[in-house]
């Protein structure tokens, strides 16, 4: 079958196929080697988080040297704080909300059914009458042209949930669809210490540069149709080709360089590489999707983050 795949035309067969893109060569000393642990220094943050009096899921914070802003809270029932949860943190895309990417995702329901936190910020922008946004380095709206720290809203509301919850410190998610999604990138890019995992829908990276000290599983799903954050790169936001995106998050750390393996079928491209600690990067290049999160996407998203602690 021919189909036209990250602009340009293919032959795809039904039967899987499998191409190795890249490989390693690996070199042994005879001298004795030692291993040292670097410890990251993590920044104080001083804020405030208030639960609201009616809706207990609606929480403000405020980050010292800036404006407050909201998040909602899903605890599930089950929680005990025996026994360590894993922690999910959703990011809407340009123009959403919090409840509304809640409500189209059903997060809170995965949230009670799994067992997870589940904390949804709102971008920023309504303050100014503006579409909520991510500032997410090159991108986008009013929280990029204003420069506001998400990086550093994220480390306090983890921050804030890590100190009232016993949280899993091998599962902290950060998920997120287009502008949401360049902020699950920037995040796996400077909050690594944090951020074990990541789960990106029809995104792309923002950054100039990325080195995270510590390994960072991604898991991006992306429709070759999406005209607005095109797979091939450009497009309104002049995004990198999304394959840059994904393969730059670990390029710079211990599981540098990963070898791709690459499998196609009637319905999909997959590009992944595992590394030796179990960490993985899985990119789907969906042949009939567009700018739209699926249902589908969800799912498989949250099976490879909970099949994906970090080691």
């Amino acid at each position: 079958v021919c189909r036209r795949v990250s602009g340009r035309k293919r032959w795809i067969r039904a039967a899987v196929q499998t191409i190795v893109t890249t490989t390693t060569t690996s070199t042994t000393s005879t001298s004795t080697s030692t291993s040292t642990t670097t410890t990251i220094p993590e920044p104080v943050i001083n804020y405030t988080d208030v639960a609201d009096s009616i809706d207990p899921t609606l929480h403000t914070i405020t980050v010292e040297g800036m404006k407050p802003r909201t998040y909602l809270l899903f605890v599930p029932s089950t929680y005990s704080k025996d026994k360590p949860i894993p922690l999910m943190l959703g990011f809407h895309g340009l123009g959403g909300s919090a409840r509304t990417f809640n409500n189209s995702l059903n997060l809170s329901s995965y949230s009670q059914d799994l067992n997870f936190i589940l904390a949804i910020p709102n971008g920023w922008g309504t303050e100014a009458g503006t579409q909520n946004s991510w500032n997410a380095g090159n991108c986008c709206g009013s929280a990029n042209s204003n420069q506001i720290d998400d990086v550093g809203l994220v480390r306090a509301i983890v921050d804030s949930l890590t100190r009232k919850y016993t949280i899993d410190s091998s599962r902290v998610w950060a998920i997120g669809f287009s502008n949401g999604g360049m902020l699950s990138y920037r995040l796996a890019c400077e909050f690594s210490e944090k951020i074990t995992a990541i789960g990106v829908g029809g995104g792309a990276m923002m950054l100039n540069s990325c080195s995270p000290p510590r390994v960072v599983s991604v898991v991006h799903l992306h429709g070759n149709l999406d005209e607005t954050v095109p797979i091939d790169g450009g497009g309104q936001f002049f995004v990198k080709p999304v394959i840059e995106s994904f393969k730059l998050v670990n390029s710079a750390n211990k599981c540098s360089p990963m070898v791709y393996e690459v499998t196609s079928d009637f319905l999909s491209e997959t590009t992944k590489a595992v590394c030796s600690d179990g960490t993985e990067a899985k990119l789907i290049n969906q042949y009939n999707d567009a700018h739209d999160w699926t249902s589908d996407w969800t799912k498989e998203i949250i099976r490879f983050l909970f099949a994906h602690p970090r080691n």
